[in-house]
């Protein structure tokens, strides 16, 4: 089949605290992208003490690709604060967000395009990750599939390193809430479905996200599950005061992931 291309310029954001080991291989793999239109990369370093700044400013220095890097440091104020940095800078049209301990595939942002430019009314396309093969309610079999808000709050799916979203839907849903330390991805993307019918999910792994690591109770934000939960809580209330869920449909969410947090903290005992 003929695609009829779209010239679109990814700007793709980085927030980066005390990532020394991990930015290379990450910075690497956004370089390594086979998608064949302009592109820009910006690192927000968000108060790093361990040096990671300049494993970036060598990247920059002996950059001899056709994406320009820039680097940006701030004052540490947490990931929410540094990713609406990077989207504020952004020339993009579309914003692509990476975690600076994650890993895209080569093809990942041309598979995102390629769906883009057959539908137009995809305004944010995330993709599975390593371990998400993945099985939204009888959707396994489609190639892309669509998410509403009850589908997001049951698995907050799609990965944050997995999205590409349109800048415009961004700022019109007000970006990240730089209040919320926990669980501000799944916050972000229900406010966005209140300006798009559905988010799209490209179904084939294209992210490896966290070396490999537990995606709660390890390190990082996922660390401390409670908060974790809270944060869980206040976005299921967000989503009741939209009306993007019913009080009945709050309940169950309350039940549901009262007995996720519950389970988690048994097997986390256990290991």
């Amino acid at each position: 089949m003929h695609i009829e291309k779209t010239v679109i310029l990814i700007s793709v954001v980085i927030p980066m605290y005390n990532a020394k080991k991990t930015i290379a291989k990450c910075i690497d793999s956004v370089l390594s992208q086979t998608y064949q239109g302009e592109m820009e990369l910006i690192v927000i370093n968000d108060g790093s003490s361990d040096g990671c700044e300049k494993t970036v400013q060598e990247y920059i220095s002996s950059n001899k690709t056709s994406i320009p890097i820039k680097l940006i440091n701030k004052k540490n104020g947490g990931v929410s604060s540094a990713r609406n940095m990077g989207i504020r800078e952004a020339a993009g049209e579309w914003i692509a967000l990476l975690d600076s301990d994650d890993i895209w595939y080569p093809e990942k942002l041309e598979k995102q395009v390629n769906e883009i430019n057959l539908n137009e009314t995809i305004k944010f396309i995330g993709t599975n990750r390593d371990k998400d093969p993945y099985p939204y309610f009888g959707k396994s079999k489609n190639k892309l599939y669509t998410l509403n808000a009850e589908e997001v709050i049951a698995k907050w799916y799609p990965h944050t390193s997995t999205a590409l979203i349109n800048k415009k839907i961004l700022i019109e849903s007000g970006m990240y809430n730089e209040k919320r330390t926990h669980a501000e991805d799944g916050d972000l993307w229900l406010r966005i479905l209140m300006h798009c019918d559905y988010l799209y999910v490209l179904r084939e792994v294209l992210v490896d996200t966290g070396g490999g690591k537990r995606s709660f109770g390890d390190t990082g934000l996922s660390a401390d599950m409670h908060k974790m939960y809270q944060g869980e809580l206040e976005i299921i209330k967000g989503a009741k005061k939209r009306r993007q869920i019913n009080s009945f449909h709050f309940f169950c969410f309350y039940l549901f992931l009262s007995c996720k947090y519950l389970r988690r903290k048994i097997i986390i005992g256990l290991s």
